[in-house]
């Protein structure tokens, strides 16, 4: 047991020594450790040598082949590195080939378009967002001249791609008139496109995006929009929902009309929660039957705690006078 425990620390050290160096080393190449992706995709198959896993050593020729890469040492010296550690020649084959595999992987993963794309990030096409730099297409909204890049629009939007690749006259001709948008609607519309993000100014304006997501079929926006909604009226305090000239009301015939079902469903509770503010305005009787019906079964306060309510202020009213009397 004694020379076991013996031979256990002394594996032990050697792999911490081992580990000193090998930090050492990719510090001097300027090199991080390689990930737990890199390791399993290098020794996810059996050891080379016959062993069932990995050990320290297999670590230490996966740092070699790192600096390798950086190009500290030549691919002969680790040849021979890995030839006196291994003392087989067939596992050395295989083992310098998983590493030339892993290495060609690696360098055309980092040369494909998608991987150039994603390290240049969504910035690039900010700015040309609004922009007449290589823009091929421009749209006229309530005399506003709006610069756009078909590119962008075809591969972000459906309508717009069948829009420009079909028999229409958008496809043909350079100058495109927009009808039934205003120019600040339909300008928040391009922003999300060439930006993948939408920040109306207010209630009014998210459901106008909201009603053009929708004409153009850009689902994930009319979600945000319908967000920016509930968030721009959850936010207003009790007096101002009073005193606000917005009408939940149409806004509710809106959203049904456009097929917002979330912020339709939204608006309903929205509604019953504030019953004794929505229901003392005119636009309340606008509401169907089935409406009123649903508001009235969710409403809050309830007519039941009204009435319990009611009751217990009237008992309050009597006891005082009551001890007044009494007095």
């Amino acid at each position: 047991m004694k020379v076991a425990e013996c031979e256990d620390e002394t594996r032990v050290r050697e792999s911490e020594e081992e580990r000193r160096v090998e930090s050492s080393v990719l510090k001097a190449c300027g090199r991080s450790e390689p990930s737990a992706k890199q390791k399993s995709v290098l020794f996810s198959k059996p050891h080379p040598c016959g062993t069932k896993r990995c050990d320290c050593r297999c670590i230490c020729f996966f740092f070699r082949f790192v600096c390798l890469f950086s190009g500290a040492w030549e691919w002969e010296h680790l040849q021979e590195a890995l030839e006196e550690k291994l003392k087989n020649s067939l596992a050395v084959a295989q083992l310098m080939e998983r590493i030339r595999s892993l290495l060609s992987r690696d360098r055309s993963s980092r040369d494909t378009p998608s991987a150039r794309a994603a390290q240049l990030g969504p910035q690039t096409l900010v700015n040309l967002f609004n922009s007449p730099l290589y823009s091929d297409v421009i749209f006229m909204v309530q005399g506003s001249v709006l610069p756009a890049h078909r590119a962008v629009l075809v591969a972000r939007c459906d309508v717009m791609a069948a829009m420009f690749s079909g028999k229409y006259a958008e496809a043909r001709s350079r100058v495109v008139p927009i009808h039934g948008v205003s120019s600040d609607t339909f300008l928040s519309f391009l922003e999300y496109l060439y930006t993948d993000s939408c920040c109306p100014a207010s209630v009014l304006q998210a459901m106008a995006v909201l009603v053009c997501a929708e004409m153009y079929q850009v689902k994930r926006l009319q979600h945000l929009c319908e967000v920016c909604v509930c968030a721009y009226l959850q936010s207003m305090p009790s007096r101002e929902l009073s005193s606000t000239g917005i009408s939940v009301v149409r806004l509710l015939r809106r959203a049904k009309c456009h097929n917002a079902e979330q912020l339709y469903i939204w608006l309903l509770h929205f509604i019953a929660n504030n019953y004794l503010i929505f229901s003392h305005k005119p636009d309340f009787l606008e509401l169907s039957e089935e409406e009123r019906e649903q508001v009235e079964r969710l409403r809050w306060p309830s007519r039941g705690y009204l009435q319990e309510l009611s009751e217990y202020q009237q008992r309050r009213r009597k006891l005082r006078k009551s001890r007044c009397l009494v007095m």
